[in-house]
């Protein structure tokens, strides 16, 4: 029997949402067996929560759909607030097309990202590849900043662009307004040819400078063609001049001594004389009786010099063989030196003739005047303010009357670079005879003995272009492997060498074909590899050591350069005898062949003999070591030399070396700790830094006085740290009787001289000054230390912005700043600075802006790993353009002094794979002696430098900061 089941008045249906067919639900409850799509809940009457969609709600949403949460259609996923930069399509889950990137994929990639269809990021258009050349920032649309062009901006324009700034385009470096006078090419970067000069090359050298060369800027002749002077030669010799140089007199038997300013030729003679030179007896007004009178006249004259001749011969050798007059040996060292030497440390280039009359001297080897390396610094100390060294110097002549005949030959002159210094026949290099040419064996070159063998060095003249040929020739035949160059090409303004090597690629040289295989640029010097081939025969390498910092007629300010030289060569590989030039070969070749004698002296005895070496050189060469400052200087550098030998550490060596120097044992000059390393260089520095002339009182001798006047003490903080005038960077006046003075020096890095600065945080009187040197001397970063003590420190002026929207401003500056970050140890800001135009203002300064970095460095604790954080950031900020980077610290030594140079001995590492701290930390402390104060900042150079070797941090990807080529 069947019973009915009664059902609500109102029926009720299932929701639409159910799943199925027929939307079927429980008919009871109404529960969903399943939902559709997009829904859920019990009767699928909900949508699927934010973020989620689809099937079971069990599908999360695209990431890059628009809004926070990412929101979605509960069905189908389509975003709803549409996609995110950088993704497209109903899902938001594809990436823009190549080529496109950004809000709906609707902007285009630069057209300067390299790569295929422009390849930029998807999200913020970034270029995947870099930039094209010219072009810089995150989207590489910004042409480079001006003054710089090529990949990554990195090439600063040539400094031969014409114009007060060097510009030049973005992308290929050609200069906007062409080249500055004589310089050419698109990147004005190749000089003039030696016979042109000026605006684009266009001006001839005048035919009366010799060989028609000049220099490439000025027109000045190097020399004039004979009977010619001035600095065209446009002027001729006076009327009783003639020929080289104007250096010759003209006849006492000219009329009135005139004679033609080229040939010497009489333009009319005396009477009774007659001939060119107007040399010869008129006959016709000798009668013939007058013609036996003069015979028998001749005959007597003849007799009475033989016998004169005997008399004086058997002078000479008595007077050899007595050998009891120092006296003598001074008066004719005084009379030598003051012939032929001019200024301070030139080279000579004024007396013709030579000295070959001079007696043989005493060889002063039976001195006792040998310096034990003990005492070798207070005897430097003590003999600095008396006439010791220039008793010393000037009772060793400068020369030892050997015979040099085959130099003065009239085939030989011109094979001279100046008149009167002529190797000795018994000690010159003999080159190999070219058949058919008479005397193609003579070369201006001496061999030079060193302390135990006796062709160690060849001492050399610069070559000239008429001896370029023999010079290259030299070097093959000699076997040379190693060349140390002491000039620069041109000093003063006047040629000191040709150029023996090719700029790029190779050059032949008469038989011999120079190749140039690497260039590494140091702030010192350059060393050159080179390779030399002739036909035939097998190829040598060869390394040239040219040192660029010792000025012309001077000597340099410290030592520590050269030390660093001497060692460089010393370590490197050859055999043949190191061949050694300056322009004349004699003063700067001497002290640096002097330098290696000594030095190995002092191994093998404990001593070093000073006037010895000097009187050995000179028996080799003529005038070697040509000055008394040269003299003082060499004492100086060997004294350095001695001291730091060996102390430069190759990373194969390093564990086995920082042992030693973390031992609290005391050893010896191999075996110091960092204690005694620390404490020598100290002392090196003071002993050999440069004396204070002129100081107006005993206290300031050990300081350096303010040139520009006591009004400027206002200007220190600290009345014991003041800048050396010789590096202190001079600032320009822009408004009248404004000074010129800034607590500040210029210091080298790795690869330039004088390229960065330290000095100390202004005080309220020099922020003006601060901002000046930013915006004169070309800085780009700024790295600064102390700034947290402003608050307590009085002393420190506000010279910053306060925040993004309060910039710093006074009557000259405007600065902007933004920041970058905040880290734990540096925070980081863009500068942007703004020059005024006030009253009185020099017309010639423009109103400037200029843009720089600035890292705000927080206390710094002696921690190597922080410092080498820090040294990644400072690296990465400094680029790799030519703007100086600052560092500054309250006292501008302590903090700024160590992140100097510890940023030197980095790159020293990178470049050479070795540990430089002594011959780096004596290079600065010369300039600014209170840097690295304590033996703890000493420590700490160390250990960062074996953490970035151990670690292999980012300077593993670093560029060869010292490599042109």
């Amino acid at each position: 029997m069947m019973t009915t089941v009664a059902v609500d008045s109102v029926a009720r249906l299932c929701s639409v949402t159910c799943a199925g067919p027929d939307n079927a639900c429980n008919h009871v409850d109404g529960i969903c067996r399943a939902c559709d799509p997009g829904y859920s809940g019990n009767q699928c009457h909900l949508n699927c929560s934010t973020g989620y969609y689809g099937e079971g709600c069990n599908k999360t949403c695209s990431e890059h759909c628009g809004g926070n949460p990412n929101s979605c259609h509960h069905v189908n996923g389509s975003c709803n607030q549409g996609c995110d930069p950088g993704y497209t399509g109903s899902l938001c889950v594809q990436e823009c097309a190549a080529g496109s990137y950004g809000p709906g994929c609707e902007e285009t990639c630069s057209d300067q990202c390299l790569g295929g269809q422009r390849s930029c990021h998807h999200v913020n258009g970034s270029c995947n590849l870099g930039c094209a050349p010219g072009y810089n920032g995150t989207l590489c649309k910004n042409e480079c900043t001006q003054g710089f062009y090529s990949e990554g901006c990195a090439q600063p324009c040539s400094d031969h662009c014409a114009g007060d700034r060097p510009l030049c385009h973005h992308v290929t470096g050609t200069c906007d307004l062409g080249c500055d006078p004589g310089y050419q090419g698109d990147l004005c970067t190749h000089e003039c040819n030696i016979r042109e000069w000026g605006r684009n090359c266009s001006q001839k050298c005048s035919n009366r400078c010799k060989n028609n060369s000049c220099n490439h800027v000025t027109g000045r002749c190097y020399d004039c063609v004979d009977g010619h002077r001035g600095t065209f030669c446009d002027d001729k010799c006076n009327k009783t001049t003639y020929g080289e140089d104007c250096g010759k007199m003209c006849s006492t038997n000219c009329v009135d001594q005139e004679c033609h300013h080229v040939t010497g030729v009489c333009s009319s003679c005396n009477e009774s004389m007659i001939g060119d030179f107007c040399d010869t007896v008129r006959q016709e007004e000798v009668g013939s009786g007058g013609v036996a009178t003069i015979s028998v006249f001749l005959g007597v004259l003849v007799v009475v010099l033989v016998g004169l001749a005997i008399i004086s011969g058997t002078f000479i050798w008595r007077y050899r063989k007595k050998r009891k007059t120092d006296d003598n040996e001074i008066r004719l060292s005084e009379r030598a030196l003051g012939s032929h030497i001019k200024g301070a440390a030139g080279e000579s280039e004024a007396d013709s003739g030579n000295d070959a009359v001079v007696p043989a001297p005493i060889n002063p080897v039976t001195d006792t005047t040998a310096v034990s390396v003990e005492k070798l610094k207070s005897y430097i100390q003590q003999h600095s303010a008396d006439s010791h060294f220039q008793d010393q110097f000037l009772s060793v002549p400068m020369t030892s009357g050997s015979p040099q005949t085959c130099g003065v030959l009239p085939e030989n002159i011109k094979k001279n670079r100046y008149k009167n210094i002529i190797p000795y026949d018994a000690s010159r290099v003999l080159l190999q005879t070219v058949k058919g040419k008479k005397n193609s064996d003579y070369i201006n070159a001496s061999f030079v003995k060193g302390y135990k063998s006796y062709k160690a060095f060849i001492a050399s003249q610069g070559p000239n272009d008429f001896i370029l040929t023999d010079f290259v020739r030299m070097l093959w035949e000699q076997k040379v492997e190693k060349v140390v160059m002491l000039t620069k090409l041109v000093e003063e303004g006047k040629k000191k060498c040709s150029i023996y090597w090719p700029v790029e690629g190779e050059e032949e040289f008469g038989e011999v074909t120079v190749r140039l295989l690497t260039t590494h640029v140091f702030a010192k010097y350059t060393i050159r590899h080179l390779q030399l081939s002739k036909k035939g025969q097998t190829s040598r390498d060869l390394t040239q050591f040219h040192f660029t910092a010792w000025p012309d007629k001077s000597v340099p300010e410290s030592p520590w350069g050269l030390v660093d030289l001497h060692q460089r060569v010393m370590a490197a590989a050859g055999s043949g005898p190191v061949l050694v030039h300056c322009s004349a070969g004699v003063g700067r070749t001497g002290t640096f062949i002097g330098l290696c004698n000594l030095l190995q002296e002092a191994e093998a005895t404990g001593k070093m003999d000073f006037k010895s070496a000097l009187w050995k050189l000179r028996q080799d060469r003529m005038h070697t070591i040509q000055t008394v400052e040269q003299y003082k200087y060499l004492h100086k550098v060997a004294l350095v030399g001695y001291n730091i030998s060996g102390s430069i550490i190759n990373v194969t060596d390093m564990h086995f070396r920082l042992a030693s120097l973390e031992s609290d044992k005391e050893g010896n000059k191999s075996t110091r700790n960092y204690q005694q390393e620390f404490e020598t260089v100290v002392e090196l520095c003071a002993a050999t830094a440069p004396e204070v002339k002129d100081s107006p009182d005993e206290e300031d001798k050990n300081v350096y006085q303010n040139l520009s006047g006591d009004n400027n003490r206002i200007k220190d903080r600290l009345s014991n740290i003041l800048p050396n005038p010789t590096y202190r960077p001079d600032l320009t006046a822009a408004v009248p009787h404004e000074d010129t003075y800034i607590n500040a020096v210029l210091v080298p890095n790795l690869t330039n001289d004088g390229h960065d600065i330290l000095t100390q945080l202004p005080l309220p009187s020099t922020v003006t000054d601060f901002w000046r040197l930013v915006t004169q001397f070309n800085v780009g970063l700024i790295v600064a230390f102390d700034l947290d003590s402003s608050q307590s420190d009085e002393t420190i002026g506000d010279f910053l912005p306060k925040s993004e929207t309060e910039p710093f401003e006074n009557d000259r500056y405007l600065v902007e700043a933004r920041q970058h970050s905040e880290g734990r140890l540096v925070s980081e800001f863009t500068l942007t600075v703004h020059q005024k135009i006030v009253p009185c203002m020099d017309d010639s300064i423009p109103e400037t802006k200029k843009t720089l970095a600035l890292l705000l460095c927080k206390s710094l604790k002696l921690d190597p790993e922080s410092i080498l954080d820090l040294q990644e950031q400072i690296r990465f900020r400094r680029g790799t353009g030519n703007a100086r980077t600052i560092y500054m610290c309250r006292n501008g030594a302590d903090y700024c002094g160590l992140m100097c140079v510890q940023s030197i001995l980095l790159d020293r590492l990178k470049c050479d794979r070795c540990l430089a701290v002594p011959v780096v930390v004596g290079s600065i402390k010369a300039i600014r002696p209170q840097v690295i104060p304590t033996v703890d900042q000493y420590k700490c150079l160390y250990r960062v430098l074996k953490l970035a070797h151990d670690s292999q941090n980012v300077y593993g990807n670093l560029r060869d900061v010292s490599s042109s080529s």
